[in-house]
């Protein structure tokens, strides 16, 4: 339902827009053309488009504006053929509206494409934080250097490809709300696109050609012997191309397979690609060897990687019969206190048992007197 409104939407929209006068058709066929324009894809297909800003300035600086940098500097610019019809931003503003209303262009917004690099990050962001939980501590500490040390590199080669940073790929959506709006932000898409005189001349040239080749029998004898010749040279030069494309792929498997993958020699490597004629045979030949360093560097690499694991893993281990050392010997040292603990009892119970039987001697000692000997001769 929504789609079909907006479609009535439309059909009024074009319905009630006024028809252009003859005028109004040479203005926008001159911002066609003399307005400056780029190249971008819009549902697949390759489109112009244009700025709102340069449109305007566009106008307002020709043979229909009274302001321009001519008339602002004191010049005569009078014109009969060419009527003032801007006399300042706001009419251009409004011709320019006209246009869109008639369908003359679209408005666009710009969708950049996502990088692989980033997704990849996000990606790996999310399962280094649910992996944090299982990884050790130093192998956390490793990663973090290690993701430190490859941010700062990466920082520097952001800093030196600024430029390829800035040329992002891009398409073109269409904008929900047709209005023109004079900001450098806003982009135009143009869908008018009226015949020009280079196209009438291409076009009768080529049917005076096709005329030409139906009437080849009426020729006289030196054309067509001249013809047949053109012929026979432009037909071998297309069987040299072929040929060339064939023996490029048979030169590059014998040597691939001779010297078992370690060179990869490519004849005119751009001959089959999608570039112009001249940028087909350049370069020449393209030479890739790869040496027993790269062999090596990769062996290399393979062995720190491995002796990084094992390193890891023996850390591990380290830190496993550390954590169990370490729960023994408290294990030992509380057994070892409580063993103390009950000899110092059992020492305090027999100290104290030694002292209750001291206590009655001493009581039976004092019963007894002492007598001395005269007592005892008088008793």
């Amino acid at each position: 339902m929504s789609d079909n409104r907006k479609k009535s939407r439309r059909r009024r929209s074009i319905d009630e827009a006024p028809e252009l006068t003859p005028i109004e058709k040479s203005i926008a066929k001159y911002v066609r053309f003399q307005c400056p324009t780029k190249k971008g894809i819009l549902m697949g297909m390759q489109v112009v488009y244009f700025n709102g800003t340069k449109a305007v300035e566009c106008l307002t600086e020709s043979k229909w504006s009274s302001i321009t940098t001519k008339a602002l500097a004191g010049e005569s610019t009078k014109d009969s053929k060419h009527p003032v019809c801007f006399s300042s931003k706001h009419d251009a503003v409004q011709m320019l509206r006209k246009f869109l209303d008639n369908e003359m262009c679209r408005r666009v917004v710009k969708v950049y494409k996502e990088e692989k690099s980033s997704l990849e990050q996000t990606s790996s962001n999310v399962t280094g934080d649910t992996s944090q939980s299982t990884t050790p501590r130093a192998v956390r500490q490793r990663k973090t250097k290690a993701t430190a040390t490859s941010e700062a590199s990466s920082n520097t080669k952001d800093d030196d490809s600024k430029d390829k940073a800035k040329k992002k790929k891009f398409k073109f959506e269409l904008h929900d709300d047709q209005t023109f709006i004079d900001s450098a932000n806003e982009f135009y898409v143009w869908i008018y696109s009226p015949t020009t005189i280079k196209q009438y001349i291409m076009g009768a040239l080529l049917v005076i050609g096709c005329i030409g080749v139906c009437l080849f029998p009426l020729w006289p004898a030196e054309v067509r012997t001249g013809v047949y010749y053109l012929s026979m040279v432009l037909a071998s030069l297309l069987g040299v191309l072929l040929s060339l494309a064939v023996v490029k792929y048979i030169i590059f498997a014998g040597v691939w397979v001779l010297t078992m993958g370690k060179i990869k020699f490519w004849l005119l490597p751009n001959l089959t690609e999608d570039v112009g004629f001249i940028e087909s045979f350049i370069p020449l030949y393209l030479l890739d060897v790869t040496t027993k360093k790269k062999t090596n560097k990769n062996n290399e690499e393979t062995k720190d990687n491995n002796d990084q694991e094992t390193s890891n893993k023996k850390e591990d281990v380290n830190e496993e019969n550390k954590k169990t050392l370490e729960s023994n010997i408290v294990g030992r040292t509380e057994s070892e206190q409580d063993d103390d603990d009950k000899e110092k009892t059992s020492r305090s119970s027999s100290i104290d048992d030694v002292d209750d039987g001291n206590k009655p001697q001493k009581s039976s000692d004092e019963d007894f007197e002492v007598l001395s000997k005269d007592e005892l001769e008088t008793k």
